[in-house]
């Protein structure tokens, strides 16, 4: 997927303090020998064959519909993102020798564009899962290598560093701008078809799923992509084979953290962090607690933690939601009214798929 400028990346990074470190993936504190630069073409070798080519049956042959996938699982189950199977219910995976395989679509994430399809028969070849690492210790610097299929060019490595961690992505002026959290940014090049293939480590291992790139001609600059992370991708998928869904938790408010210009408007210290509330789903979990927006109050209430564990700006509330609770759990809710601080209870409801507008959602106060 292409970020025209329709698409913003906060420049606002997640706190690493709500990540959660996930059972199958390795910790990098026990990651196995890198490879050498000299030895880059065996991981390009041992990754490849892990990396498909995926296809809309019906357009099969045209390179500008297709994308790129990796395996999951020896049962035939292949990650790729939701945008490039769009409303397909089957899509045509071909592996690295040219066999192809008629395959199922499982089900989707679009809010967070994932999907995994199911490789339909037999193999004739067995197939290799990919290994996964763990996203929550990745640092700024890291080489990283993408693989897939841009535009139509087959079995593609290009290489780069993790340039950032923690990136919230918004589609402006959507009519569901439900925002993407914990991206990886990266300087390695991704192209239209390499959306759905892997983001790989000097390991060989799989740190992210390549999934959006800004547009370097209208930005007048060389381009960057971002990728979600594995944490993200091993969370839903087991749900997504199992259930072929994966709700979403859902307070049902848009907010923008605080800033020295907001802090100084609201009459707070200019340390003063938290996530100001703008606008409420009506009937939503959040306005059912008795959150306000700040068309409900003077300037709304700010969120200052979550459970007991404070929040500074609107990707903290997010990672924390997401990568900690579930819809039907409860959540204590900190908010500061009126110079004094209370908890309110909420219970989480599952983030719905009806559309909702409201003029005060934007790229600063993104709904969740």
């Amino acid at each position: 997927m292409s970020l025209l400028p329709g698409y913003i990346a906060e420049a606002q990074l997640q706190s690493s303090t709500y990540s959660n470190s996930t059972g199958n993936a390795s910790s990098s504190s026990q990651s196995p020998l890198s490879y050498a630069e000299s030895s880059l073409p065996y991981l390009f070798d041992k990754v490849k064959v892990s990396v498909v080519k995926v296809s809309l049956i019906s357009e099969a042959a045209n390179n500008s519909l297709t994308g790129s996938g990796f395996v999951y699982d020896k049962n035939g189950d292949i990650l790729t993102n939701s945008h490039v199977v769009g409303t397909a219910t089957s899509v045509i995976v071909t592996f690295v020798d040219g066999n192809q395989y008629n395959a199922t679509v499982v089900d989707r994430d679009s809010i967070n564009d994932i999907a995994v399809v199911k490789i339909l028969g037999n193999h004739t070849q067995p197939i290799v899962p990919v290994q996964f690492e763990n996203s929550s210790a990745l640092r700024v610097g890291e080489r990283v290598f993408a693989i897939g299929d841009p535009f139509g060019f087959s079995d593609t490595l290009t290489g780069g560093l993790i340039s950032q961690v923690g990136r919230l992505l918004l589609q402006s002026g959507s009519e569901a701008p439900y925002p993407h959290p914990d991206m990886i940014q990266t300087d390695a090049l991704i192209n239209p078809g390499n959306s759905g293939g892997p983001l790989v480590n000097l390991q060989g291992r799989v740190i992210g799923m390549n999934s959006a790139t800004f547009n370097p001609q209208l930005l007048g600059a060389a381009g960057f992509g971002f990728a979600i992370p594995s944490k993200t991708l091993l969370r839903e998928a087991p749900a997504i084979i199992k259930n072929s869904s994966y709700p979403l938790p859902w307070l049902g408010i848009s907010g923008r953290g605080l800033d020295l210009e907001l802090n100084r408007e609201l009459g707070l210290g200019p340390n003063f962090r938290g996530v100001l509330v703008d606008s409420l789903v009506n009937g939503g979990p959040a306005d059912k607690a008795g959150i306000k927006g700040k068309h409900q109050s003077l300037h709304g209430d700010i969120i200052t933690a979550l459970d007991g564990i404070p929040v500074k700006n609107t990707p903290d509330s997010m990672s924390y939601i997401e990568n900690n609770k579930s819809p039907g759990e409860k959540i204590n809710i900190t908010i500061y009214r009126n110079n004094h601080t209370s908890i309110l209870i909420a219970t989480l409801g599952q983030r719905p798929t009806s559309l909702y507008t409201s003029p005060t959602i934007t790229s600063q106060t993104p709904l969740f």
